[in-house]
């Protein structure tokens, strides 16, 4: 199995454990009550508000082979290419047209800020940067291969089962089309990374396990123990 392969393996796997979730599939089905619905925008948001910040963490340490498609990506979560959309406004907008007054919107906001604060303040799982930056690129990438395959199908749900307006639901549209190229980039960026920094097969598969032992959609939009074993990582990547 190729590097390549591989990781896409992965990807799918976390993607289909996703998509066939109790979670999910309430949903999708309308069985979450309102309470629930927002208590998964809250979490969206949390999860996705400080992108730019990881971004900018992951163009820091990119390989030169990646370090433009990697800053072109940071660009647009900063609404500072041709498009000009800024991808934490989409989701305040989203915050907005669920109702969320001042003080849940700043809620949000804050958490998404313990997040960032979390990662430089914990003492680091791995021994180095270079195995910390991996694991981060590989669910920041995974993310995207997920937005471009099923985000508009959570932008749906929050319309049909919440009534929010299409204006509202932008950041779900964004993602499903750009991320499509973003998932392609960032599965080529992990490749880039395993080859500049020298990764061996045998330190992938365990940084791989450590980072996919749950599922990590479940784990960010709602929480709870999530255990979904990936792919088993003991083959070679080449």
């Amino acid at each position: 199995m190729t590097l390549r392969s591989l990781i896409e393996t992965y990807y799918d796997t976390q993607t289909d454990k996703f998509a066939t979730s109790s979670q999910f599939q309430q949903l999708e089905s309308g069985h979450l009550n309102m309470a629930e619905i927002d208590e998964f925008i809250h979490n969206l948001c949390r999860s996705h508000l400080k992108s730019p910040q990881i971004l900018a963490f992951l163009y820091a340490i990119a390989p030169p082979a990646a370090a433009d498609a990697t800053q072109h990506n940071l660009l647009e979560e900063m609404g500072l290419d041709d498009a000009g959309i800024r991808h934490p406004d989409l989701l305040y907008q989203l915050m907005q047209a669920a109702g969320f007054s001042p003080q849940q919107q700043d809620a949000v906001t804050a958490a998404a800020q313990a997040q960032v604060r979390s990662l430089c303040t914990d003492p680091l799982m791995f021994g180095t940067i270079k195995e910390l930056g991996l694991s981060v690129l590989l669910e920041v990438t995974c993310f995207e291969w997920m937005l471009a395959r099923l985000s508009r199908r959570l932008g749906q749900a929050l319309q049909t089962h919440r009534g929010l307006p299409t204006a509202g639901l932008a950041w779900f549209d964004h993602h499903s089309e750009v991320d499509i190229r973003h998932a392609a980039e960032g599965v080529e960026a992990v490749v880039h990374y395993v080859s500049d920094y020298d990764i061996e097969a045998d330190e992938l598969a365990t940084i791989l396990d450590i980072t996919f032992r749950e599922n990590v959609f479940i784990r960010r939009y709602f929480g709870g123990p999530t255990l979904a074993l990936a792919t088993p990582a003991g083959e070679a990547a080449s």
